[in-house]
């Protein structure tokens, strides 16, 4: 059964690696451009996606209205090989691509950019997607273009500006959960080499989860942003400047509680998801500020860049622990007569990004050199309420400065033959003080730097025109940092060592074959050292360093147009990342040692696969219609290193119908259509000596629930 649902997958195993071959453009224009046409710059650079020896993924603005993309956890789903869990806090998440992931104390496994800059904290990931250009997805370690954190890709995100041209839309929509949403952008040039664009998105869900207590929806949530960008350009040099605002309020942790490990065996489906039955409901906030300029210069055969960005963001929430109502005991003891409530855990991010390159040609070799500094202070209280037991909370302050150096090239050795390598050196000076919160007095305080050299090696041969092979390998690492100054015995220790990956691999890429056809196969392998898994000892939240994990890779994407306005695209990418050496003591009993080789890497489905068909026509004088169906499986998923707690492989169907008048657009869509509900996050308690004590009918583990079905109709006018 592991690999029941992708068998099925790869009859038409393909997704949008070329997003304008996925999505059929109107019917005057070219149905499906070959992928020649991507400009890959999540690459650090201009360069063919047909081209360009790695495995890439890119939605173009048309491919991310038509799958009605607004969030990460959207495009999660569109694009095989990428994984989001949210968890129970907003703002946290857990983001996989190739079996590489974080977790709740880890810094990032996925470099992320945004308009070219680097965000430093995983915080900043989960904005919403709205007046994009498009979205590019680079498969495999990435650390010697974009440093530390890359070590399973990069998602690359482009806003549109000013100098894409004159536009304007205004969309409105209205789906389940009495969600309504409105979306407007103008811009344009002004004048002579002056380009202007203003983008607003405002969204409100009243929610679709019940809290069967609280007689109320708990997922309920508001989002606003603004996004201002000007551009200019005279002769060889242009600027950009960018201003965004975020914020978003409503309801905190929806999660429900139970023993589903003693009950299910830890299969979160079925009876288990039980609707949140709390008796707290919670409040959470998050705002986020966000200012870049970007400068560069093209002289000909040298160009050169340079990007400073700041970055403000601030989260606030109360919830509670137990996620269920009435009183707890703690080993018998009425110690909790309200449950574990409230408790708090706001965090504060300031970062500051500076960005500098030069790149040129000589002759047949392309070169680029890039210097790379970020500083980021983090602020985090953890009040967790009664488990204090009258104690004052701690203030955790991380300052994380990271600096770096890199060099690349390129070289066409004939006209078949293009070899490639780059290095880069991040180095992460790190310090952490912890605090008490209301007085200030100190508790402890640590100092690490963590360094790495990360090399990149590629090869590509042009068999001709229409078919390319390529062999990479790369490395990446992602800092180390602090756990508690562990109690004698304790299993964890107080600096935890940077994770450490190695990958190889090998594709080919094909195009123009017969119905409009393209075929794209990779496969890769990869070893981690000192992978970083969380978990909770003795009131303690740590890392520990499991010794290796080894990940075996398949991704396959193709296309074609059977007939003229239709279009056929289907992905598929196997991660089977399996822990090769950790022994540890058990986490109930510490004197007795758990051998967990042969695991599943917790949160990574084993597999992702995505199957699409589209269909375009012209039904008369400037009418058109345009409808689509896409088919998404998830692997299964386990959510701890002891994988007790898992998801069982699931399959969701979405569709889309939309017609056309000139620019206006009206349009009916529904997500998950059969309304199938899984987890979205899981924290297995019955295996954390502190709450096993919890009563009555403890052990608990905890779960989010997915929202299940949603549909919604949409206008959209473009001007």
């Amino acid at each position: 059964m592991r690999y029941s649902l992708a068998a099925a997958s790869l009859l038409f195993v393909s997704a949008p690696l070329c997003a304008r071959a996925e999505v059929p453009a109107p019917p005057q224009a070219q149905e499906a451009p070959t992928s020649d046409e991507i400009v890959v710059v999540a690459l650090g650079h201009g360069e063919s996606g047909f081209d360009a020896p790695a495995s890439i993924v890119q939605l173009d603005e048309e491919t991310l209205r038509q799958r009605a993309i607004r969030s990460l956890d959207e495009l999660a789903q569109a694009v095989p090989g990428l994984y989001l869990i949210r968890d129970q806090d907003p703002g946290t998440n857990i983001l996989s691509l190739r079996g590489t992931t974080s977790d709740r104390l880890q810094a990032a496994a996925v470099a992320f950019l945004v308009d070219g800059v680097l965000l430093a904290d995983t915080e900043l990931f989960t904005a919403p997607l709205f007046d994009l250009a498009d979205v590019q997805i680079v498969r495999g370690p990435q650390g010697a273009l974009f440093g530390k954190n890359a070590a399973g890709g990069v998602v690359a995100l482009a806003a549109r500006t000013g100098a894409d041209g004159q536009g304007a839309y205004l969309r409105a929509l209205y789906g389940t959960g009495d969600r309504r949403e409105f979306e407007a952008a103008i811009g344009g040039p002004i004048g002579r080499g002056f380009g202007l664009r203003a983008a607003g998105y405002w969204t409100d869900l009243k929610g679709q989860i019940v809290n069967t207590f609280l007689n109320q929806r708990v997922d309920a949530e508001e989002r606003r942003a603004l996004r201002l960008s000007a551009d200019w350009q005279g002769g060889p040099l242009r600027l950009d400047g960018k201003l965004q605002w975020l914020e978003e309020d409503g309801g905190a942790a929806y999660a429900s509680s139970g023993d589903v490990t003693g009950d299910f065996g830890g299969r979160l489906s079925g009876p288990a998801l039980t609707l949140p039955f709390g008796d707290f409901p919670g409040s959470a906030y998050r705002r986020w500020l966000n200012g870049t300029l970007r400068a560069r210069a093209d002289f000909g055969a040298l160009r050169a860049h340079l990007t400073l960005a700041r970055d403000i963001y601030n989260k606030r929430f109360v919830e509670e622990l137990d996620y269920r109502n009435g009183a707890l005991t703690f080993f018998g003891a009425p110690l909790f007569p309200d449950g574990l409530q409230p408790i708090a855990q706001p965090v504060d991010l300031h970062a500051s990004t500076l960005d500098i390159g030069l790149e040129g040609n000589w002759g047949t070799l392309a070169w680029r050199v890039n210097g790379f500094i970020q500083d980021l202070n983090r602020v985090r209280v953890d009040d967790f309420g009664p488990l204090l037991f009258g104690a004052p909370p701690s203030r955790f302050e991380t300052d994380s400065l990271q600096t770096a150096g890199a060099i690349s090239l390129d070289w066409a050795a004939s006209e078949r033959l293009t070899l490639s390598a780059a290095v880069r050196r991040d180095a992460d000076q790190r310090s952490q003080t912890i605090l008490v919160n209301q007085s200030g007095a100190l508790i402890e305080q640590r100092r690490e730097t963590f360094a790495r050299w990360q090399p990149q090696a590629a090869v590509r041969f042009a068999l001709n025109p229409k078919a390319q092979l390529y062999l990479a390998y790369g490395e990446a690492f992602r800092t180390g940092g602090f756990n508690p100054i562990p109690p004698p015995g304790a299993i964890f220790e107080a600096v935890f060592a940077p994770e450490t990956v190695r990958s190889l691999e090998g594709g080919v890429k094909l195009r123009d074959l017969p119905l409009k056809g393209r075929l794209e196969v990779t496969g890769f392998a990869s070893r981690t050292r000192n992978y970083q898994n969380y978990a909770f000892f003795d009131g303690n939240s740590v890392a520990l360093s499991v010794d290796a994990v080894r990940t075996k890779g398949l991704e396959i994407s193709a296309g074609l147009v059977p007939l003229r306005g239709w279009t056929l695209a289907s992905s598929f990418a196997l991660a089977d990342a399996e822990i090769a050496r950790f022994i540890a003591p058990d986490p109930l009993d510490t004197t007795r040692l758990r051998d967990l080789s042969g695991n599943q890497v917790p949160n990574v489905p084993l597999w992702t696969t995505t199957f699409s068909i589209t269909y375009t026509r012209q039904l008369a004088r400037d009418w058109h219609l345009t409808a689509r169906a896409d088919l998404n499986g998830v692997g299964r998923t386990v959510y701890e290193i002891d994988n007790v707690l898992f998801s069982p492989a699931r399959a969701l169907g979405d569709a889309r119908l939309e017609i056309g008048y000139r620019k206006l657009t009206l349009a009916a869509f529904a997500k998950n259509i059969t309304n199938e509900r899984f987890a979205i996050s899981a924290f297995g308690q019955s295996n954390l000596a502190l709450l096993a004590g919890l009563g009555p009918n403890g052990p608990f583990d905890t779960f989010t629930i997915n929202r299940g079905r949603q549909a919604a109709i949409e206008l959209r006018a473009d001007f």
